[in-house]
């Protein structure tokens, strides 16, 4: 059987999502319903707090390009006073 199921990769594929299936019901069947209930709650805290840090790393991005594009604002600002300066100066 197993050669046959190597010769169609597909149908490994296919055997392979059938049993994780079943094992995954058979343990939600061990499982009490807190247990469960804990579970379910642990991995949405790990979404989440997956989610939090992607914002906060945006967050902090956002405010380092900002003050670097005030920065570099001022340096414009203050190049551009210079050079209207050397003009009048002439």
């Amino acid at each position: 059987m197993l050669t046959s199921l190597c010769m169609r990769p597909k149908a490994v594929q296919d055997y392979l999502e059938g049993v994780a299936r079943l094992g995954g019901n058979a343990r939600a069947k061990k499982l009490g319903p807190k247990q469960r209930q804990d579970i379910a709650r642990k991995a949405a805290n790990a979404r989440w707090a997956k989610a939090e840090k992607l914002v906060a790393e945006i967050t902090t991005g956002t405010k380092k390009l900002l003050k670097t594009a005030k920065a570099n604002d001022r340096r414009a600002v203050a190049r551009l006073a210079k050079q209207q300066k050397e003009k009048t100066a002439e």
